[in-house]
């Protein structure tokens, strides 16, 4: 195993982050602020300190500041019918910076008290900007079936959330038909094995899963690159909403 700075996320700091969220009280909170800092958010941080070479190497304008890459344990509660202020899952994002790329592709690693998991997701706030994945896929048939293995093989499960009701391209091949309905994507993995993030191996299974799957995130990006060129996609625009 190699030397990593993420030495695990322990099972007692996992339950003072439930009892932060349970009390959910700013002198709770203040009081056991330096463990949940040292317990959970500075772990987190290593997380992306420790693959932010890989990241890199697989797209050289990814963001690996760990302070912007990491939730808050706090949440910002205006305007929110949900007025807990504290959380009991936490999740970082291994993605472009979102002001200059908004709605670009990005993996993610999260936990909560009895799970967690990690993958690859694709999300447009316009759906129909989504049918530039679809031109792709059926411009380049072979490659994205090489993509969807990749992420079989890293073991990550397809999912969608939102699909279009009418088949849109019924010419199109079978194997293909089940992704060309999709309005968003990811490919995801997760396990109530939460022994496993107790120490740095999950950095060693972060890398390989994000590895093995860096075929759809490139395919990915060009789709979203895609959308940039043609104007369709301007930071302005999304921060505007």
């Amino acid at each position: 195993m190699s030397e990593y700075n993420f030495k695990g996320i322990k099972p007692e700091s996992i339950q003072l982050l439930c009892e932060n969220r349970f009390n959910d009280s700013r002198a709770f909170y203040e009081e056991h602020k330096e463990e949940l800092k040292q317990g959970i958010t500075v772990p987190m941080r290593q997380i992306m300190l420790d693959l932010s070479e890989l990241m890199l190497d697989i797209d050289d304008q990814m963001l690996t500041d760990p302070v912007r890459s990491v939730s808050r344990i706090y949440r910002d509660t205006r305007g929110r019918r949900n007025k807990i202020k504290y959380r009991e899952n936490m999740w970082m994002f291994f993605r472009r910076y979102k002001n200059e790329f908004p709605g670009a592709p990005f993996y993610y690693f999260e936990f909560y008290p009895d799970r967690y998991g990690y993958g690859l997701v694709f999300w447009l706030y316009r759906t129909s900007y989504f049918k530039e994945v679809h031109r792709l896929i059926l411009k380049h048939p072979d490659r994205w079936l090489d993509a969807v293995k990749a992420c079989e093989d890293a073991g990550f499960k397809y999912e969608c959330a939102e699909e279009y009701k009418k088949e849109l391209y019924p010419d199109a091949p079978d194997e293909l038909k089940p992704y060309l309905k999709a309005k968003n994507m990811s490919f995801s993995y997760s396990s109530f094995d939460l022994a496993r993030i107790g120490d740095s191996s999950l950095i060693d299974e972060l890398k390989l899963a994000f590895d093995i799957a860096r075929p759809m995130y490139e395919f990915f990006i060009d789709a979203y690159e895609n959308l940039m060129n043609q104007g369709l996609i301007k930071p302005e625009d999304y921060f505007r909403r």
